[in-house]
């Protein structure tokens, strides 16, 4: 179970994880950042499918040309979020539009206690 943010306001630990792809798919959602004007807004959730998800922590976040990649651990999963420009083909006005790329499997990694080295 995640654990959710204390008292300091910060993000919560967690614990390392190893994301495996369960399936790709390319499913729009409508996502709500922390400062729309902002150059690189922050994704705090998102709409999918009618059902809210809410992100707990962006775990990595990839810049391409004219694209971001954003993986997400959200209370329902974990996600890849894509954010890209589309242009309407009759004004040309181009627009910014967000995606599900993948659904993930996240796979906690066991911390090795101690200091022993395999030989």
């Amino acid at each position: 179970m995640i654990a959710s943010r204390g008292e300091s306001g910060r993000e919560p630990d967690l614990p390392e994880l190893l994301f495996v792809e369960r399936a790709v798919v390319a499913d729009p959602v409508n996502v709500e950042v922390d400062r729309s004007a902002a150059l690189h807004p922050r994704a705090t959730g998102f709409w999918r499918n009618g059902e809210f998800y809410r992100v707990i922590k962006i775990v990595e976040t990839r810049y391409e040309a004219g694209e971001t990649f954003c993986r997400t651990v959200t209370d329902r999963g974990c996600v890849d979020l894509r954010r890209f420009r589309r242009i309407d083909s009759r004004t040309m006005r181009v627009s910014v539009a967000w995606e599900v790329g993948a659904e993930l499997d996240a796979v906690e990694i066991p911390k090795l206690h101690g200091s022993r080295r395999s030989p």
